[in-house]
This record gives structure tokens, sequence and C-alpha cells, in this order.
């Protein structure tokens, strides 16, 4: 009792020292708590900005400037500095098909300051891969011989031979496409249904020309873009199969073995002599995907850490 009252009455400054002590482990709390959210809040923003950057990265893949450059511009929009010395590490896996963005940020303190920490660092890392499409729709009824492989990114390429000595005329017949009106729509919009790789399908007559070429054109009319520079979702981008053809007869058909993302560049001809020029780019779309393909050029992009 006699303890007790001596500290209420301050003697010998047990008051002064208990509440210095009290008020310090008070203030240590509210820094916790303060800055602790602070921390978690910057942490939230970086690592969701790592993610974003390593995705914007791998889509550049495998050309390793590019998606370096891709992940810097991503970063700066979500208000990460990556020009500051050491904030920013990018790594790529062997073969350039992965992209790992390391990102660190400082953050000034506020409350914690009392405690002599004025910054504290928080990181994010990512992962992203690309894999080679395996099967997919929206593909228009026109293709690339695999014999033109390798595709170079904005080489021109003619996807259609007008009236060629075998009687086909490049056009591909998919399931379930009969008349013109299936023809002029899977050019203009993309054949809605799945086409896999090792898929064999049909050469079309030579009367899907017209309306075939109706609908390319209609896409190309749309907008006034060039294959060096056009928006991520322009309508001249198309998605084509990359095909073998299985003999030189009409009835022989072509066996899918990749697919690849071309710009649409311009139709020239009229009639059965139409020649589809085009460019391929490096463009890629949410599909399933097989590793193991060597012969696509389409890929899709994911996080894997």
């Amino acid at each position: 009792m006699d303890m007790f009252r001596r500290l209420v009455t301050g003697e010998n400054g047990n008051v002064a020292v208990i509440s210095a002590i009290i008020f310090t482990v008070l203030l240590g709390f509210v820094a916790l708590a303060v800055d602790g959210g602070l921390l978690y809040l910057e942490y939230t923003r970086v690592a969701r900005g790592a993610d974003a950057a390593a995705l914007a990265g791998a889509q550049e893949l495998p050309d390793t400037v590019k998606a370096a450059a891709r992940v810097s511009e991503y970063l700066q929009k979500n208000n990460i500095n990556a020009g500051v010395p050491d904030n920013l590490a990018i790594t790529f896996a062997p073969g350039n098909r992965e992209i790992t963005v390391k990102v660190q940020k400082p953050v000034e303190l506020h409350f914690a300051t009392v405690l002599g920490l004025d910054t504290a660092n928080v990181d994010g890392i990512a992962t992203a891969k690309i894999s080679p499409v395996s099967k997919i729709s929206g593909l228009i009824p026109l293709g690339i011989d695999e014999s033109l492989l390798p595709l170079e990114h904005g080489h021109q390429y003619i996807i259609k031979v007008g009236n060629p000595s075998t009687g086909w005329t490049g056009i591909i017949e998919y399931p379930g496409q009969s008349g013109k009106d299936d023809y002029r729509e899977a050019a203009l919009n993309g054949y809605d249904g799945m086409v896999s790789i090792d898929d064999i399908v049909g050469k079309a007559p030579g009367n899907a020309t017209g309306p075939t070429i109706e609908g390319i054109q209609t896409r190309i009319d749309q907008i006034n873009e060039t294959w060096s520079d056009y928006s991520p979702d322009s309508p001249r981008i198309a998605l084509i199969p990359v095909y073998r053809n299985l003999g030189i007869l009409p009835n022989e058909g072509v066996q899918i073995v990749g697919f690849a993302s071309v710009f649409l560049e311009k139709v020239v001809g009229h009639g059965l002599e139409n020649d589809v020029y085009v460019r391929y780019v490096n463009y890629t779309v949410s599909g399933e995907t097989d590793d193991s393909i060597t012969g696509s050029y389409l890929n899709s992009v994911k996080l894997i850490g």
C-alpha cells in the first residue's frame, strides 16, 4: 500500500518515469499501427505493379529489349520509380520466354521517426511467361503455309494467292461453315468455333472468295493504322492458323500446326484474283496452351509467380 502511495504521489520521480515509459510504448504502438498500415498499402500497390509490369513485359517476349522497356513503362504508370539504381531488377529465363520483375520502393514513414526510422523498403516480385496457344477460337478463314516459317516480326506475307493453278484460293473451311455468310462472318469477326493444333480442316470452294474478301476489307476500312503503330483492340489484328497442306487437290484439306497473329495490311486485286497482304506481329491472347508446341507463333501470357 505504501509503495502504491509513493508511486501516485510521485515520490522519487517514479510517476514521471513511468509516464514517459508508457507514453513511449503507446507511441510505438501508434507508429506500428499507422506506419504499418501505410507499409501494407504500399506493398499491395508495389506487388500489383510488379504483376502488371511482368505481364506487360512478357507480351513482348522473346524480345528482351522491348520487354524491359514495357516493364519500366508500366511501373511508371503505377507510380514506381524504376529509374533509381537498385530499385528494379529484370531477369529472363533461358530461351527468353519468362520474365521476372523485382522492384523495390522506399516508403517515407511518419510516426516511426521518433523511433529513429525514417524510411522502409517494400518489395514486389512477379514472374510471367509466354506459352504457345494450342486451342483457340476467333480465327479468320485464311492461314499461312508452314513452308514460310519461321515468321519474322514486321515481315510482309501473302495469305491468299488469287486464282492458283491448284484450284484452291487459300481460303479455309472450318467445321460447320457452308455458305457465303459464314465465310464473311468468320473473316469479319472470327470463326466462333474452337480449333486445335493437329485438327484437319477443309479447303473452301472458289465461291467463298468474294464474301471472305468483303469481311477482310471491312476490317481494314474500319480504322487507319499501321502494323508498327496499332491499338491493342485493333480490328486489323487477325488470328490465323499455320497449316500443312495435305495435298494439291482441293479436297485433301490442311492440317493445323500452329497459330499466328497478323496485321491486315491491304487487299490487292478483284474477284478470284485477290491477294491479302499481312504483316506478322507479336500479339498475345488468352487461350489454352502447350509448352511442347514448336511451330506456333501465337502465345498466351500468364503469371507463374
